[in-house]
């Protein structure tokens, strides 16, 4: 049985029920974000603004592209959001927690983090570059909204079928959300209209661009990280070489396919988070071949 044919992995696939076994990754950076917030909101020396105090310390300013040393706030900065304006970080948290669990569910804890903080990373580098080429340095990134685009359409292209409701009334499939993030953005970041020129478009529509490739390329941050480069070496061995097998491709694949179909019954009766890592990796060298062939 594929995993495209299993109930559970299909569009219309609900994730388990919250708090059962181990928290989820999305609850943790939903905690840790209302944390900073309230420290910063109440405990920051000079919660004045965003450019002063230890708010000052963690945001991104384009300058800070050229300093090394303060390379680590193209991460941070997307864990501050704007201390006088709370519906900064309660629609990002709101879209984080609502979309993200189903994401996680799809690509596991471990994936969905690497893929989040990645986005944050990405999309601060690229507002940097861009600021920096127009001579722009007066200016302060924060907020999660990088990560969270990119979540909302990794969410999208996973479930495209999936019904939301729109302003919490309008039931809409999932894909019209993208189009409307998509649209949104561009046009706010080319200034039509009278749209907030505080909202960083750009760090939104590469945080799209992101998601779009990390789905369609079939990308797994794991491979990438110094874990997963080095899981593919081998020292050289001394030892005698065995004489020469023929394997048959087909025989295989259909092992391999055995291996899937039991990790995704495990999958049924324990929930995810049971999987290891080399489960996981069988299951996502699967998952990527079945999308493959349905190409």
């Amino acid at each position: 049985m594929g995993v495209y044919e299993r109930d559970y992995l299909q569009e219309d696939y609900q994730p388990r029920p919250f708090g059962t076994g181990t928290r989820m990754m999305v609850t943790n950076l939903v905690i840790l974000n209302a944390a900073i917030f309230l420290f910063l909101k109440f405990l920051d020396d000079q919660p004045g603004n965003a450019t002063s105090g230890l708010t000052a310390w963690l945001t991104l300013t384009p300058d800070d592209l050229w300093k090394p040393w303060l390379w680590w706030k193209l991460l941070t900065c997307g864990f501050v959001h704007s201390k006088e304006h709370i519906g900064h970080i309660l629609w990002n948290m709101f879209g984080l927690f609502m979309l993200g669990r189903d994401v996680e569910l799809r690509y596991g804890r471990a994936e969905f983090l690497r893929f989040y903080l990645t986005a944050i990373v990405v999309g601060s580098l690229v507002w940097c570059l861009r600021l920096s080429l127009i001579g722009t340095s007066d200016t302060v990134l924060l907020g999660a909204s990088g990560g969270v685009v990119a979540v909302v359409m990794l969410f999208v292209y996973n479930f495209p079928h999936r019904t939301i409701l729109l302003f919490f009334v309008l039931p809409v499939p999932a894909w019209l959300l993208g189009v409307i993030i998509i649209a949104v953005d561009v046009f706010g970041f080319h200034g039509f209209g009278r749209g907030d020129q505080n909202i960083a478009f750009d760090v939104h529509l590469v945080g799209v661009a992101f998601a779009s490739a990390y789905y369609w390329f079939g990308w797994n941050l794991g491979h990438w990280t110094p874990g997963g480069l080095w899981s593919g070496f081998r020292w050289p061995s001394m030892r005698r070489r065995p004489k020469l097998r023929v394997h048959d491709p087909e025989e295989k694949i259909q092992r391999q396919d055995e291996q899937a179909d039991r990790i995704l019954e495990k999958v049924s009766r324990q929930g995810i988070d049971s999987l290891t890592a080399k489960e996981r990796r069988i299951l996502e060298d699967y998952s990527r071949r079945m999308r493959e062939r349905r190409r």
